[in-house]
């Protein structure tokens, strides 16, 4: 629906109605169009607020579907008209502006709902006089410059983001909240009541039709909680599954973006959990990003939300945090591969090599992916049930070193193919043994490094003996061995109880 230049304002209403996240550049780009040049035509005049509240009303089809064009040619008249509304402060005690920043959610668009009735604006009855004006506010409140300006302002900032000067710091209340239960979450010390998972997932909640604002608040969001999900620190499989699954929702969104902007000038979190929980759901409002923006006048945020909603940028950010969070969804619960590790572990043939295992296990590190690797290695070894009782041994025990090491806890990708290595020394235990309190366990209780004993154990004629070595038979013996399986079986039973609440494992 087109309506003709001396169109009434109710034939006009009528017509944006229709236009929303589903029109066509055919049918609305004429309407949104018209309602621009009308406001152009008389930016501070009489029916300026009509056509800035038309404007906002469409902000579902501008600030999601329009060309850049389009929308960058509204967004300019609505600035000007801003600039021409302004004028000496008014009288009223609020304005609907305020009510509507702050009861937003995580989409801005629910602001399109916030423009009045413009037929009921005009038609000269007085609010308390007119049973169909449902507004939050009176019709003197919608008509005052100051607020049509700020109105204007606000459609202006959701379709072509960046610039919100002129915009007040209405934040939504819920959001500092939220702001304030990320960080404390990323600090490593969760508030009362919070669940860690829920938070480092919150920016997976993407609109079905999100604006340039946000998707760069919450791709903000996925980034600032990234650390926490693909290192495992909180890893619920569907964490994992609705951040990726945003993450290239948001990538079909952003495809072929582009940008002038050279080398250095797209940012980064700062990697202060205050301070990247902040900027994440400060960017998914104009109220939010108007802060950010004194934040980076007064040189507290290193970038202005202009730099943040850079698509070329967004696009940029969402591709690089896809990566590290599927690189952790297939290290968590993909088949892992440790062919790799026979290179560093085995003759060329392929047969044992004590002193090639040994160096391994002397330089084991904590905290790494292929620690994890190494234990599934020599557990892969040690079920297909080839070797001698000394390589078995060995075998056994680098799987309880790779455990020693494992942080943060083994995923069960890794730890349930550990089981039968562990339930394989579980047996009825001898009365008494020779070694009285030498059991050495897998190392880790022995002076230095674990890995030093277990490199002497393994191939002493390479390496030579640490301080407090214990003897071939101590470590094999059933009163050190049983002990030691049986504790790590109740931790792997501890880990399926996590994975049976949501943790680690498909909700169904």
């Amino acid at each position: 629906m087109h309506a003709s230049a001396d169109a009434p304002t109710a034939d006009l209403a009528a017509a944006w109605q229709l236009v929303d996240h589903r029109s066509t550049a055919g049918t609305a780009d004429p309407v949104v169009l018209d309602c621009a040049r009308r406001l152009a035509a008389d930016p501070g005049g009489e029916h300026a607020a009509e056509w800035v509240y038309g404007l906002l009303s469409m902000t579902r089809y501008l600030a999601t579907r329009a060309d850049d064009t389009t929308a960058g040619q509204v967004a300019e008249v609505l600035r000007t008209a801003a600039g021409a509304l302004d004028g000496p402060p008014c009288d009223h005690r609020s304005h609907p502006y305020e009510s509507a920043l702050e009861q937003l959610d995580f989409d801005e668009l629910q602001l399109a709902g916030s423009a009045p009735d413009v037929v009921l604006l005009g038609n000269g009855t007085p609010t308390e006089a007119d049973p169909a004006w449902q507004e939050p506010g009176t019709k003197e409140e919608y008509r005052c410059p100051h607020a049509v300006a700020v109105f204007a302002r606000i459609a202006a900032e959701i379709i072509a983001p960046g610039s919100p000067q002129g915009i007040p710091e209405h934040i939504p209340q819920h959001h500092e909240d939220c702001i304030e239960d990320l960080a404390s979450v990323l600090h490593g010390y969760p508030r009362g009541g919070v669940e860690p998972a829920y938070e480092i997932s919150a920016g997976a909640g993407l609109p079905a039709h999100p604006t340039t604002g946000a998707l760069a608040g919450h791709l903000a969001l996925l980034r600032a909680g990234c650390w926490a999900a693909a290192s495992g620190t909180i890893r619920p499989r569907w964490v994992l599954d609705d951040m990726i699954g945003t993450l290239e929702d948001a990538l079909r969104e952003l495809a072929g973006a582009t940008c002038s902007h050279g080398d250095g000038v797209h940012p980064e979190l700062s990697g202060d959990p205050d301070t990247d929980a902040g900027t994440g759901y400060h960017l998914l409002t104009p109220g939010g990003r108007a802060l950010l923006q004194r934040s980076y006048e007064d040189g507290i945020e290193d970038a202005p939300p202009a730099a943040w909603t850079c698509r070329a940028h967004l696009e940029a950010l969402a591709r690089d945090t896809l990566g590290h969070l599927t690189a952790a969804r297939d290290r968590f619960f993909g088949e892992r591969r440790t062919a790799y590790l026979d290179a560093d572990c085995l003759r060329p043939d392929g047969t044992w090599d004590a002193a090639r295992l040994a160096g391994v296990l002397r330089g084991a590190a904590g905290g790494e992916e292929r620690t994890e690797d190494l234990g599934l290695w020599a557990a892969r070894r040690f079920v297909g049930g080839s070797g001698t009782a000394h390589e078995r041994l060995m075998l056994f025990l680098t799987v309880c070193h790779s455990l020693d090491l494992a942080y943060p806890d083994p995923p069960p990708s890794v730890y349930r193919e550990l089981r039968p290595v562990l339930e394989s020394a579980v047996a009825a235990l001898p009365e008494t043994c020779p070694h009285g309190d030498a059991h050495p366990g897998a190392g880790a209780g022995l002076p230095g490094e674990a890995g030093e004993h277990l490199a002497h154990l393994c191939a002493p004629e390479s390496f030579a003996a640490p301080e407090g070595a214990r003897e071939p038979d101590a470590w094999a013996c059933p009163r050190n061995l049983a002990p030691l399986a049986e504790e790590w079986l109740e931790w792997c039973d501890t880990w399926d109880e996590a994975a049976e609440d949501g943790y680690g494992e498909d909700d169904d």
